[in-house]
């Protein structure tokens, strides 16, 4: 019996698409012609960081280019734990090619494959920055894929600009490589591993909130506590605030517990809650971000456990308005009203 029409059609389909797969080169392949050769020599100097590549679980690749990275420094032996997290942390489960990546504003988020514990053990995460340079007035021209866009300089353009640990960018100077198990994208350098909130807070220039955090022996807590957003003041806008609030109640005045909201995630009118139950509100002009009023001047700085962003004031939230008898009576249920009424009722009955 012939087969049907729609049969053939998604036979032949099934044909090309098997055969377009055969075609397609392998990483190290993609690799190596796309010249990251040295990366394609360190994830298979480890047994455990080529099965991850070879797994399936990797759709979107971010390799170092021979000229970004000079990797000679790991080959030829065994990986330690800290060049397998820095391997996992370049490659992507899903699957993104540089258009899809540059459609919104003010970017995108990726998990990668490399697991932190402190993050409810989800992948780590780094950010894809599509905002404009000029950021008090973003055009319509930005929304245009960003690989159509050229520097004026003539230089090599950044496709894509990526942030990862400490605040670092690392750009995509080749984009959109095929290989059989998905897209490879080349970068001018590795992306850096976060590291903990003192830490990121020092490399940043932050030191005066890195201090607060030492004086008010909060360090190790906020360091240990799972998935947080943190609005680091700069030294000067601490230095100006002239504050006579404990350090403590300043720390948590800019930190929240279990909410890791990357910039891509803050919207218009988002209200999120400190540690002392306090709100913090979210408002975007003009393509800026404000937190209760503070500018967001360096955004998605990721962390060990979450992600911080530093503002230009020391911000004093709204406190969470206090339930009086009155208010408690008055949200009193009708489910709870109603039951009180029939206990009432048995008791005269009986």
């Amino acid at each position: 019996m012939l087969p049907q029409p729609q049969t053939a059609v998604l036979l032949l389909l099934g044909i090309a698409a098997s055969a377009a797969a055969q075609s397609l080169p392998t990483l190290v392949e993609a690799l190596v012609s796309s010249g990251a050769s040295k990366f394609a020599e360190f994830i298979q100097s480890d047994p455990e960081t080529l099965q991850l590549y070879l797994s399936g679980q990797v759709g979107t690749v971010f390799a170092p280019s021979d000229v970004g990275y000079d990797l000679i420094s790991v080959l030829g032996r065994d990986l330690s734990v800290t060049d397998r997290r820095a391997a996992a942390f370049q490659s992507s489960r899903a699957t993104t090619s540089l258009e899809t990546s540059s459609r919104s504003i003010p970017g995108s988020i990726l998990e990668t494959n490399y697991q932190s514990p402190l993050l409810g053990g989800q992948g780590q995460r780094v950010v894809i920055d599509t905002r404009p340079a000029n950021l008090t007035s973003p055009t319509k021209r930005w929304m245009q894929p960003s690989f159509l866009r050229r520097q004026s300089n003539g230089t090599t353009p950044s496709l894509l600009k990526i942030s990862s640990g400490l605040g670092k960018i690392t750009n995509v100077i080749k984009g959109d490589i095929p290989y059989n198990g998905g897209l490879l994208h080349i970068t001018d350098g590795y992306f850096t591993q976060p590291e903990s909130l003192s830490s990121t807070a020092q490399s940043t220039g932050q030191t005066a909130f890195a201090g607060l955090l030492s004086r008010s022996n909060t360090t190790s807590t906020v360091e240990s506590t799972q998935s947080v957003t943190v609005f680091l003041p700069s030294n000067e806008a601490i230095s100006a605030s002239n504050s006579s609030l404990p350090a403590s109640q300043l720390v948590s005045d800019h930190v929240i517990a279990g909410n890791v909201a990357y910039l891509p995630d803050l919207k218009d009118g988002d209200i999120l809650k400190t540690q002392r139950g306090e709100s913090l509100a979210i408002s975007i002009r003009a393509g800026r971000y404000y937190v209760n009023g503070g500018l967001i001047t360096q955004a998605n700085l990721i962390l060990e456990n979450g992600v911080a962003h530093v503002v230009n004031k020391v911000l004093t939230p709204t406190p969470a308005v206090p339930v009086t008898g009155a208010a408690s009576f008055n949200s009193m249920s009708l489910g709870g009203l109603f039951g009180v009424a029939c206990f009432m009722g048995m008791m005269v009955l009986a």
